[in-house]
């Protein structure tokens, strides 16, 4: 209920900040159609829990009756709502304003009679929000059809009920073998005292990889150890230009790709994404007892946004939450312990990392 009352408010504020702020038309109904499509996946939990049929509730905000045996569809009804073009913004606020009047008269119900819900009254109230919903997108000039089908995807993309089916790795159809990423690896990391400072040291089968590290910055926050989440990538997604660039494997017998994927400004953009992160994740602890799908949602957007236009750009965001998880637990055990050994698989996409044997 705190979902669904939190998203009518949302809808809200997307409107708002198209009347404030310089947003492109093109960005803002693609905003509205996200929120559209999260409180929609809230009045459908609702109604679940209530014991009441989304489709009856979607029927009964028809105009005229819709019914058809092999199952309603939103664009059934949504049809008797739609305008041949899309009507000023005033419009919509004005349909939104009316929305929030039916989500408020449901609001004050449940918080005075929470002991008396029945099917019944809650079905009384969801059938004019849904009304009022898809008058709110016929002002908008989108469709609860899309919404719904983008929400799902976004779900799936986020939450999915099965975290087993990996995108294929990038570079697994690339010609040249020698400069495809490491099936395996294993990594030695160890600090030593170097100047009077500590420098994290990182070898490869005896062979010294990168410079030394340091943290960077006056005040010590153990980002010497950072490169373990440029392995995490590359163990989870496939994709590291970092890893690459360290292990000389930029795939430069395809100019195409040692330009755009593997070159200076794609390493750029994934040193800043570890850099942005390491930022959000020093406020939590380095996201110690964060579990799968607890992540972020805002931070996992703006992961992809950093990785528009990169052969990543489209892996799932479960896979991005476990990449990140799992790279903090290896950060983690090097700070504790100052020194570990880092293996990598990409086949079975794990990161593991152990103590340094004495």
């Amino acid at each position: 209920m705190l979902g669904f009352f939190g998203e009518a408010g949302s809808l809200l504020s997307a409107v708002k900040k198209r009347t404030r702020d310089d947003i492109p038309a093109e960005q803002y109904y693609q905003s509205v159609e996200e929120e559209v499509g999260d409180f929609l996946w809230y009045l459908s939990l609702v109604a679940s829990v209530a014991g009441v049929s989304l489709v009856s509730i979607v029927e009964g905000a028809a105009k005229a009756s819709v019914h058809r045996e092999d199952g309603t569809r939103f664009s059934d009804v949504e049809k008797q709502f739609a305008r041949k073009t899309r009507p000023p913004v005033d419009r919509l606020i004005a349909q939104l304003i009316a929305l929030s009047g039916d989500v408020g008269k449901f609001a004050d119900w449940h918080a005075r009679n929470r002991q008396a819900t029945t099917p019944e009254i809650v079905e009384g109230h969801l059938t004019p929000i849904m009304r009022a919903l898809m008058r709110a997108c016929a002002a908008a000039g989108i469709t609860l059809q899309d919404a719904a089908a983008a929400n799902l995807y976004k779900i799936h993309d986020r939450w999915p009920r099965e975290r087993n089916e990996y995108p294929d790795l990038p570079d697994a159809t690339h010609e040249d073998a020698t400069e495809r990423l490491p099936r395996k690896l294993e990594i030695k990391v160890e600090q030593r005292r170097k100047r009077g400072k500590p420098y994290v040291f990182q070898t490869c089968n005896d062979l010294n990889i990168g410079d030394p590290l340091t943290d960077n910055i006056s005040d010590a926050d153990f980002y010497r150890f950072h490169d373990v989440f440029h392995y995490a990538y590359a163990a989870k997604l496939g994709w590291s230009p970092v890893t690459r660039a360290l292990f000389k494997l930029k795939r430069k017998s395809d100019p195409e790709l040692d330009e755009n994927q593997d070159g200076a400004r794609a390493i750029l953009i994934e040193e800043g994404l570890s850099t942005m992160i390491f930022n959000y994740a020093k406020t939590l602890r380095f996201l110690e007892g964060v579990k799968p799908g607890e992540l972020s949602f805002e931070l996992l957007k703006i992961v992809r946004d950093f990785v528009r236009g990169y052969e990543i750009e489209a892996a799932p965001l479960w896979v991005w939450e476990e990449a990140i998880l799992e790279g903090y637990n290896c950060f983690r055990f090097l700070k504790a312990n100052k020194a570990g050994v880092v293996t990598i698989d990409l086949e079975k996409r794990s990161i593991r990392i152990k103590a340094l044997s004495a």
